[in-house]
C-alpha cells in the first residue's frame, strides 16, 4: 500500500538533545557525593529519579510536583524557575531535519509521536517553531501512556485517524521501532539524515529534489 503518513519522533530525530548539559549545570546544586558521582557518570542523577521522569512523561504529576519530589528525594537545592531552565536547556535545533520534514509534509500527512513532558514540549515549540509542520501530536503526557507500549501506538493511530499499513514511523530507539512494527506500522530507526533518506526511499516515499543526491 502506498505511504500516506509519516510519523516523526521528536527528541533526537527532529530536535537533538544531550542530558549531559543538564547534569553539568546541576552539579553545583547536588549534594557533594552525588555531584562527584554524576561528574564521572552523567547517568547517575537520572537513575535516581527515573520513576519520577516516567510519571512526569505520562502526566501523572505536573512539572511543579516533579520539582518538589526531586528536591525531597535527593536534596537538590534549586528553585523551580532555575530547575525548569536547566531541565529544558538540553535541546538544540536541527535545521536540516526540520527542512526535510517541512518538504515531505507537502506530499504526505505528517504527525508527531513523542515521549515528552509539558515543560519540554512547550520549550521546544516556542524555541524551534520550524518543526511545526505536523498536523497533530501524540504526546505521552497527554496520552497517559508512552512508547514502547503497544497501547501508545494504537491510541496514536486512533488520535490521528490513520491506518498503520500506510504509515511510516521514524524513531531513534530500536525498542520503539520494533513496538510500532508489532502493531503494523512500517518503522525506521533514525541514525542520520542520509540513512533516513535511503530507508524512506526503500519504503516508496518520494524524496524531495533537494535531497535526492544523498540517496545511494
Amino acid at each position: 500500500m502506498p505511504v500516506k503518513n509519516l510519523i516523526f519522533d521528536l527528541g533526537n530525530v527532529l530536535v537533538p538533545f544531550d542530558w549531559r548539559i543538564a547534569v553539568r549545570r546541576l552539579l553545583n546544586y547536588l549534594p557533594p557525593d552525588l555531584a562527584y558521582e554524576s561528574k564521572n557518570d552523567p547517568g547517575a542523577f537520572a537513575r535516581l529519579i527515573i520513576d519520577l521522569i516516567d510519571d512526569l512523561e505520562i502526566g501523572l504529576i505536573s512539572f511543579d510536583e516533579f520539582h518538589s519530589k526531586v528536591i525531597s528525594r535527593i536534596g537538590l537545592s534549586i528553585d523551580l524557575a532555575e530547575f525548569r531552565d536547566i531541565w529544558c536547556g538540553i535541546f538544540k535545533p536541527d535545521h536540516q531535519m526540520a527542512l526535510l520534514g517541512q518538504q515531505l509534509s507537502r506530499r504526505y500527512d505528517s504527525w508527531l509521536a513523542s515521549n515528552t513532558d509539558e515543560a519540554h514540549y512547550n520549550y521546544i515549540i516556542e524555541n524551534f517553531p520550524e518543526i511545526l509542520f505536523y498536523k497533530e501530536a501524540a504526546l505521552s503526557y497527554k496520552m497517559g501512556t508512552k512508547k514502547p507500549e503497544s497501547k501508545y501506538f494504537i491510541d496514536a493511530l486512533e488520535l490521528f485517524c490513520i491506518k498503520p499499513e500506510d504509515s511510516v514511523f521514524i524513531d531513534d530507539l530500536i525498542e520503539n521501532v520494533r513496538s510500532a512494527e508489532k502493531v503494523g506500522i512500517m518503522a525506521i530507526q533514525f541514525t542520520n539524515i542520509t540513512s533516513l533518506l535511503e530507508e524512506l526511499t526503500k519504503r516508496g516515499v518520494t524524496i524531495p529534489n533537494k535531497w535526492r543526491s544523498q540517496v545511494v
